[in-house]
């Protein structure tokens, strides 16, 4: 890791990198003024305990933050860390970036788990915090997960709400690499693609990819999910979802138990939200 900048320093790397973001995505089709909410899910499971005591983590924060700053409706990034359960922080932006894994004691411990923290992604973009506005979520992993069966189920049912992951592998090019990653991003059975995946060593390096390859490499699938026709109307119907969902966000806090991690309710919840929407 290269040596730690100072605040200063890091606001103005975080300017430069907004306008590399800019850039980008002025050469994607309907990117130019796009205006996007956006999300991180970190991995905090055991084997990711090296990449937060190195500090690559909250690097790799720092260079995902200015996709927010360039193109969220209120320049904040939503933030989720997982293993087995899961838990929301507050968003990250240019006022707390600075140490914001040390400020918010976020560690790694647990076992690698996708499905519940996916399905809290989808309540709150979809249920707490409707809007017609895409969201584009960048979810990062080092390893595949022990939930493959529910992960399956949720990104099937969130692929009809304009909701899009963007996996990225770091690390984890062991035997099995992030084979279930692979498969998953030519998953039959989704409403739209709604996920993309790809991998690299080390994702907060820029020696091992320069922040313009990175962003390119981000924003590849994003564009072309926003052009299908069916997610041009679910953005469309954002507001709608709020006005006949309101009764089930109830439903789905009672089933939630007031916990983070009960995978199996939310999911539930989640299910019966779509199957309603789509009757």
């Amino acid at each position: 890791m290269s040596v730690r900048l100072s605040k200063e320093e890091s606001e103005k790397r975080l300017d430069l990198r907004k306008e590399t973001v800019k850039k980008v995505c002025l050469k994607k089709t309907d990117m130019s003024h796009l205006i996007s909410r956006v999300a991180v899910v970190l991995d905090v499971s055991g084997s990711m305990t090296r990449a937060f005591q190195c500090g690559m983590v909250q690097a790799t924060l720092e260079r995902l933050l200015p996709l927010a700053m360039a193109f969220d409706d209120d320049g904040s990034m939503e933030v989720w860390t997982f293993d087995h359960e899961f838990k929301r922080y507050p968003p990250i932006t240019r006022t707390n970036f600075y140490n914001y894994i040390a400020d918010n004691k976020i560690s790694a411990r647990g076992a690698t788990m996708y499905a519940p923290v996916l399905c809290d992604v989808g309540r709150y973009f979809i249920q707490e915090e409707p809007a017609k506005i895409p969201t584009y979520v960048i979810f990062i992993t080092d390893g595949d997960n022990a939930d493959g069966p529910d992960t399956d189920k949720a990104i099937k049912a969130l692929s009809h709400f304009p909701i899009f992951f963007q996996f990225v592998g770091i690390g984890g090019f062991g035997t099995n690499g992030f084979r279930y990653l692979a498969e998953l991003d030519e998953m039959d059975g989704r409403y739209v693609d709604n996920a993309n995946f790809f991998a690299i060593e080390n994702l907060a390096d820029i020696d091992v990819i320069d922040d313009a390859s990175l962003y390119t490499k981000l924003m590849d699938e994003y564009p072309k999910w926003l052009a299908y026709p069916q997610v041009r109307e679910m953005i469309e119907r954002g507001d709608i979802i709020d006005k006949q969902k309101r009764k089930l966000l109830k439903k789905l806090k009672r089933r939630n138990g007031g916990t983070e991690s009960n995978a199996g309710d939310i999911l539930s919840a989640i299910i019966d939200i779509l199957l309603e929407f789509l009757t």
